[in-house]
């Protein structure tokens, strides 16, 4: 039993090892850049940001943003940045996990403003159903 719930507790401190501050950024941000703030963007966003903990390590994430952002630097100093495999593994990394974030939880999905009354509903069956003429 005590290993069970070690084994548990370890799982879920690795997967909870993001901050609260990035976390709470990075839904922010999320929110911003999808339609701004809305309970459905919470929600994806918030998704997308667990899905990309439990894929990418936060030390991990942190470098892969690192490398993001200074490989637009120019000159030599940029070319750290943009000439290295270390950063060209941590961006795919970050960006797989961030494409399949964004699948798992429809980060960006347009949901429709009112929902579907029956009108729309008789619309929509008599379109599929075939005619008898």
């Amino acid at each position: 039993m005590f290993l069970l719930s070690s084994v548990m507790f370890a799982s879920i401190v690795s997967a909870n090892e993001y901050p609260t501050l990035e976390r709470v950024d990075h839904v922010l941000t999320c929110m911003k850049t999808n339609g701004g703030q809305n309970v459905d963007n919470m929600y994806a966003c918030a998704c997308e940001i667990d899905v990309i903990a439990q894929q990418v390590s936060f030390d991990d994430f942190t470098e892969a943003r690192t490398f993001e952002i200074y490989k637009r630097m120019p000159g030599e100093r940029g070319g750290l940045f943009r000439d290295s495999e270390r950063a060209e593994e941590l961006v795919s990394k970050l960006d797989a996990a961030r494409a399949d974030a964004k699948k798992r939880c429809f980060v960006g999905a347009k949901r429709s403003a009112k929902p579907a009354g029956p009108d729309s509903i008789k619309r929509a069956v008599k379109s599929t159903t075939p005619s008898t003429n």
